[in-house]
C-alpha cells in the first residue's frame, strides 16, 4: 500500500514531463482535452460550453488538496450555476475505478471526466495538484490557480464573479 502511494506523485511527474506539454499562458484559448465523461459515455468537448465561465479542475484520490477542495467547489458551482458558471473535474487517477467508488461516497454535481493516460495534465501543462484552470465566456483562459487551502476560496470566489460580470 505504501509504495503505491509513494508511486503516483511519481506517476504524474513523468505525466507532466512527457513531450506532449505545451506551455499554456493566460490569455490563450482553451485547448480540447481527451477525457471520458462519467455519467455521459461521451468524449468531453470544451467547446459545449461555450458562453460559460468554467473552471477545470485538475485532480486525483490520491491528492490530499484535491479532495478537501471539492465540497468547497461543489458548494460554489451549485451558488453559480444559474448565472452561467460550470467546473469540469478531470480526474487523472491511473485507476479509474478507484476514481468512481470515491465519486460514490463523495458525490459532487459537476461533470467529471477521466484520463488515465495523462494527456490532458500534459496538454494543459499542469505543474501541480490540484490545478484549476478558470475558462472566460470566449473559452480563453484567464487564470491558473495551483494548489488548494481554504485560504484560496475568496480568490476563486472573487475571479468566478468577475468572470461572469464580463
Amino acid at each position: 500500500m505504501l509504495i503505491k502511494w509513494l508511486f503516483k506523485p511519481l506517476t504524474l511527474l513523468l505525466m507532466l514531463g512527457s513531450s506532449q506539454a505545451y506551455a499554456l499562458h493566460e490569455g490563450q484559448a482553451a485547448p480540447q482535452c481527451p477525457s471520458a465523461l462519467t455519467d455521459k459515455g461521451q468524449q468531453f468537448d470544451l467547446t459545449a460550453y461555450q458562453g460559460k465561465v468554467v473552471l477545470i479542475d485538475f485532480w486525483a484520490t490520491w491528492c490530499g488538496p484535491c479532495q478537501k477542495s471539492m465540497p468547497f467547489l461543489n458548494g460554489l458551482r451549485n451558488e453559480r450555476h444559474k448565472d452561467g458558471f460550470e467546473i469540469v473535474a478531470i480526474n487523472v487517477d491511473e485507476n479509474t475505478e478507484e476514481a468512481r467508488e470515491f465519486l460514490k461516497a463523495h458525490p459532487v454535481d459537476y461533470p467529471v471526466a477521466f484520463n488515465p493516460k495523462g494527456e490532458c495534465p500534459g496538454i494543459f501543462n499542469v505543474e501541480a495538484m490540484p490545478s484549476s484552470f478558470f475558462i472566460d465566456k470566449t473559452g480563453k483562459i484567464r487564470k491558473i490557480h495551483l494548489g488548494y487551502r481554504d485560504g484560496d476560496q475568496t480568490e476563486i470566489r472573487e475571479q468566478i464573479s468577475a468572470l461572469l460580470a464580463e
